[in-house]
């Protein structure tokens, strides 16, 4: 039986050749509950059609949106997951702005396990020999000393694709994340290879799928 939930969109993040995108629910029992929407495929990411609207526009960061889903599907440890109902348009019943965000923030002591860092991340991956029940993947948090860093980072290993890489600090530890926030990575990849300050309020930090045995910490909106 289908139903239906308004999220507010916290991510609209880059994922294979779609979108991964969450939000918190904003009415109802659920309210602050996050919950991440997947598509029908097997790699499970929003396509440009599932978030079209119905005059055509796309679903963005800070749209209030009613989607409609046919069943939950967590997927291994990512309990927030819905299955959308693909017949169906989202509808924009809103819109917030940043300073919105606020009210929403979340406050974990850690983001996730910390000390298994890759070869250019700092804090960046769990093992999935943690990764064992459901739990939480997404947090939206207030980061301090942020800087975003865009370089090859893959030159030496034969990949000359350049990556952004958020650098900062929560909770007095430091994290070195890649972003996946489309607009944020446009930004810097338009800029020379380096690392530039930021004054950004807001991130939601995403912990994607397995790969290669690690999930990794991903900064998937950028407010």
């Amino acid at each position: 039986m289908p139903y239906q939930y308004r999220i507010i969109c916290l991510a609209n993040s880059r994922k294979l050749s779609g979108r991964c995108v969450a939000g918190k629910v904003t009415t109802g029992d659920y309210t602050g509950a996050w919950l991440r929407p997947i598509g029908t495929t097997a790699t499970h990411e929003i396509t440009e059609r599932d978030r079209e609207y119905q005059d055509g526009t796309t679903a963005q960061k800070l749209d209030v949106i009613d989607i409609t889903f046919t069943n939950t599907a967590p997927a291994g440890f990512q309990q927030e997951n819905h299955i959308i109902d693909d017949t169906i348009y989202w509808e924009k019943a809103g819109q917030m702005v940043v300073n919105d965000l606020a009210a929403m923030v979340d406050a974990p002591a850690t983001l996730w396990e910390n000390g298994n860092h890759s070869y250019s991340g700092v804090n960046d991956r769990v093992s999935v020999e943690h990764l064992t029940a459901p739990r939480q993947s997404l947090y939206l948090i207030q980061p301090q000393n942020v800087t975003f860093k865009v370089s090859a980072e893959g030159a030496q290993f034969g990949n000359p694709k350049r990556v952004v890489r958020a650098k900062f600090t929560y909770n007095r530890i430091q994290y070195a994340l890649t972003v996946t926030d489309p607009e944020t990575e446009q930004h810097y990849k338009a800029q020379q290879n380096g690392e530039y300050a930021s004054n950004v309020s807001y991130f939601t930090i995403s912990l994607g799928e397995p790969y290669n045995g690690e999930a990794y910490k991903l900064v998937a909106a950028v407010f």
